[in-house]
């Protein structure tokens, strides 16, 4: 593998392009490298283009640069609809993912927000489970979904866990979105954020709140005014105010994905 840091690794995907669909094309045809794909097709992305979609999952699943891979990860799973998913084609890499792949999709897996992630999560847990770490990661990762622990335990089998799902995934709607159990909605998640903004204000510590903050920049395209080390201070308490006020006059539905304001 050649570099293995992690590329633009931070809350969100950065501002959305002042360059025109046709311009970002252009760019994209006369790209040299696969990091010059991949930001370029992301940027498409971000204005709301998908026709490329395609084009990433082939970079995602031929490319030997760990760094390009986590990236591709990371923006395959915020774009992703159910029926992307469904497409075992499309994770045809996870059949030779090193450990730091494994635990980047893992991580990443929430953000999906569908419940078609869960089988693929299932057979990792199968082939690392002899790796605490990862095992802890993909593990964690499944409960964020469907809550297992506390109905049959952390210790629970592969299979028993499997059960569990098959059963959640009847009693539910599989066609819609979800973020820890619930319909996906960013005024949810602006509620939460806004509740621990208020206890971190009380004495100007961290926000100390990274998911949340990063969906909501992604799924809305606007960043959050802080992520998990922000200091609350006053002025920080009506920025974030601000933002959330603004999220309430967006005509966002419950249950439906975004990325970057746009439904996928």
């Amino acid at each position: 593998m050649e570099d293995t840091g992690n590329l633009m690794n931070s809350m969100w995907f950065g501002e959305k392009s002042v360059w025109s669909t046709s311009e970002i094309k252009d760019k994209t045809l006369n790209s040299l490298t696969e990091k010059d794909i991949l930001f370029n097709v992301l940027e498409l992305f971000k204005i709301g283009d998908f026709t490329q979609k395609a084009l990433l999952i082939e970079l995602m699943n031929q490319t030997k640069d760990e760094s390009v891979l986590n990236l591709c990860i990371r923006v395959f799973l915020s774009v992703a609809t159910h029926n992307d998913l469904r497409d075992t084609k499309n994770l045809h890499f996870l059949s030779e993912g090193t450990e730091e792949t494994v635990n980047t999709f893992a991580s990443a897996a929430t953000t999906s927000l569908s419940l078609e992630i869960i089988p693929y999560l299932l057979a990792l847990l199968e082939d690392w489970d002899e790796i605490s770490d990862t095992d802890r990661i993909i593990r964690d990762s499944i409960d964020s979904f469907i809550h297992f622990e506390e109905q049959i335990g952390e210790e629970a089998t592969i299979d028993e866990i499997g059960h569990f799902y098959f059963t959640y995934y009847q009693e539910n709607d599989v066609e819609s979105y979800y973020f820890q159990e619930n319909l996906a909605f960013p005024g949810d998640l602006a509620k939460k954020m806004i509740q621990g903004v208020m206890i971190a204000a009380n004495n100007e510590e961290p926000l100390k709140m990274e998911l949340i903050p990063s969906l909501l920049s992604i799924w809305t395209g606007e960043k959050t005014p802080g992520d998990y080390n922000t200091i609350i201070n006053a002025y920080k308490y009506t920025a974030f105010i601000d933002y959330v006020n603004g999220l309430s006059i967006k005509t966002l539905e419950k249950g439906k994905k975004y990325f970057y304001g746009h439904e996928l």
